[in-house]
């Protein structure tokens, strides 16, 4: 179908020849299910496909356009389809379980990120020192927060990695202790 000089022209004669074919974007959409598409969603992959099958039709070759065009929204749909679960799949292949890494593994990773009243609580105790940390757990536990390694926290305080990264082991057990009384009252 060329595209005459006139666009309204061809908008026009694109939503005639479009609605003639509406029965077929009805049909695949009772037919299969796309998550998160609702109606307009279908009707603009039928508009897609409408204007590729006008694109690409040939006649002569043994079929009609209404079959022609249902074949390529069929395609298209299915395409959709595949893609979707391929996502599906791309997520499912990236989970953790907690089984297999562990429970403990698993709340030491995302313990402190939960709640954001948590995380305003465990600021309060550090800055009051409530949680009796003695000078290298509070100042470990610090540059920890900040998001530094315990090899370039020890260069810093001029201490050995495994006293640094027993100081913050030391740190975070006597925090997740003081939380978990605080949870349980």
């Amino acid at each position: 179908m060329e595209k005459p000089e006139n666009s309204k022209n061809f908008d026009d004669e694109f939503e005639a020849i479009f609605s003639k074919y509406l029965p077929v974007v009805y049909k695949m959409q009772s037919r299969y299910l796309i998550r998160d598409y609702d109606f307009d969603d279908w009707l603009q992959e039928g508009r897609i496909a409408l204007y590729d099958a006008l694109k690409s039709y040939q006649e002569g070759r043994g079929t009609t356009f209404g079959l022609y065009y249902k074949m390529v929204f069929e395609n298209r749909v299915r395409s959709l389809l595949r893609r979707q679960q391929a996502k599906k799949r791309l997520a499912q292949h990236q989970a953790v379980s907690i089984e297999k890494v562990g429970h403990d593994s698993f709340s030491e990773q995302f313990q402190y990120h939960e709640q954001i009243e948590e995380n305003m609580y465990i600021c309060e105790l550090l800055s009051n020192d409530s949680l009796g940390l003695s000078a290298l757990e509070t100042l470990s536990l610090h540059y920890y927060l900040q998001g530094r390694e315990p090899e370039d926290i020890a260069d810093c305080l001029d201490e050995s990695e495994k006293a640094i990264r027993n100081a913050i082991n030391r740190s975070k057990n006597k925090l997740k202790r003081l939380l978990y009384q605080s949870k349980n009252k």
